[in-house]
């Protein structure tokens, strides 16, 4: 009984790991796609997209009311049948294998672009990987508390690009809402895409100590990566111009040699080092995910056996996704069907247990 105690998780790391299943290399690529039909309101559009977080945190602050203890697994059986929630279950695991496939390319491309121009992509993709699966073997209080340490790497990398407002220009802010509320929306449906993740919550939400306080979790979480992707669209408008800002692919990147710091000649290393410290957690994050929704389908106690099951399949899928180009166009077709499938799933089953909950009454 008190290993169970010592494995919940408290306020501070719920807010931690649903901030790190949402923020990884979306954080530098948002801008570029978010701006070829906003232009300058592109920041606008995020702001926009954000309720599809806000979406998932009131359905989750739903579950935990009148499910607390029983995760999105057990309701889809209960309530969805058998063979259909079985089958859904399949469907929500799968998101985060390509979630896990979408992020780790990403951090491959860019790392080969920027960083590690000698390595070839399997080098980069096995240690990686690797290092992602021992974390989420650790179990969910250690991943946890890496997720802590990931949220801090985030801020601190995000908010050091306070510095290029000194070099940017206003202008490039003007006019506001010029590009019109139907490119702004046609912009916050993209960018409503780069918030998935955020369903990892349906898993967690048992693990947490005290319950009562899911409504100030998701409602923090989703605040935060709101923040963090409309701050990081803003600043690249701002420094850049929405026209280069559409042509580069990570234009946060392109900001960051405008940061002038003391001592340090290339802000860009250092910021890339905080930045892959959030790319590992949210590796650990959906490699967690993938392997705990396999073990109760197939009902396996040994994780152990899933966790290295998956590591040769998982490198394998990495390497068939190829350049950024070819990455983005595989993540462009199968994420609006992704987030698609999230709303009516976690929807139908809300609307089951609200039908039940009356019937009973």
């Amino acid at each position: 009984m008190e290993k169970i105690k010592n494995s919940l998780l408290e306020e501070s790391e719920c807010i931690a790991m649903v901030v790190g299943f949402v923020t990884s290399v979306g954080l530098l690529s948002l801008p570029n796609g978010v701006v070829q039909d906003a232009k300058q309101d592109g920041w606008i559009a995020v702001f926009v997209g954000g309720v599809y977080p806000l979406f998932l945190a009131f359905l989750s602050i739903y579950y935990v009311k009148k499910h607390p203890n029983e995760d999105i697994l057990v309701l889809s059986k209960k309530y969805l049948g058998v063979i259909p929630g079985t089958i859904c279950n399949i469907l929500f695991m799968a998101q985060f294998a390509i979630y896990f496939i979408g992020v780790a390319s990403g951090m491959s491309n860019v790392y080969i672009g920027y960083v590690t121009t000698f390595l070839t992509p399997i080098k980069i993709f096995i240690p990686v990987i690797l290092v992602a699966t021992y974390l989420a073997f650790k179990g969910i209080k250690v991943l946890a508390r890496i997720n802590i340490i990931g949220l801090y790497a985030v801020v601190i990398s995000i908010l050091t690009l306070l510095t290029a407002l000194q070099r940017g220009n206003y202008l490039n802010l003007l006019p506001v809402f010029g590009t019109g509320y139907k490119n702004i929306l046609k912009a916050s449906i993209e960018s409503a895409y780069a918030y998935g993740g955020l369903e990892g919550i349906f898993l967690i939400y048992p693990f947490m100590r005290n319950k009562d306080k899911i409504k100030t979790v998701v409602l923090k979480s989703s605040f935060l990566v709101m923040s963090l992707y409309i701050w990081t669209t803003f600043i690249c408008i701002y420094f850049l111009g929405y026209k280069v800002t559409a042509k580069a692919l990570w234009p946060v990147l392109l900001v960051t040699e405008g940061v002038n710091l003391p001592i340090l000649n290339s802000f860009r290393f250092i910021f890339l080092f905080l930045w892959s410290m959030t790319i590992f957690r949210s590796l650990a994050n959906y490699q967690y995910s993938v392997t705990y929704i396999l073990s109760y389908i197939l009902k396996v106690k040994d994780k152990k056996k899933i966790y290295w099951f998956t590591v040769p399949i998982l490198i394998y899928l990495c390497l068939k996704v190829g350049s950024e180009v070819h990455r983005r166009a595989f993540l462009g077709y199968i994420i609006p069907k992704v987030t698609l499938f999230n709303i009516a799933y976690i929807s139908i089953i809300a609307i089951l247990i609200f039908i039940k909950d009356k019937g009973r009454k």
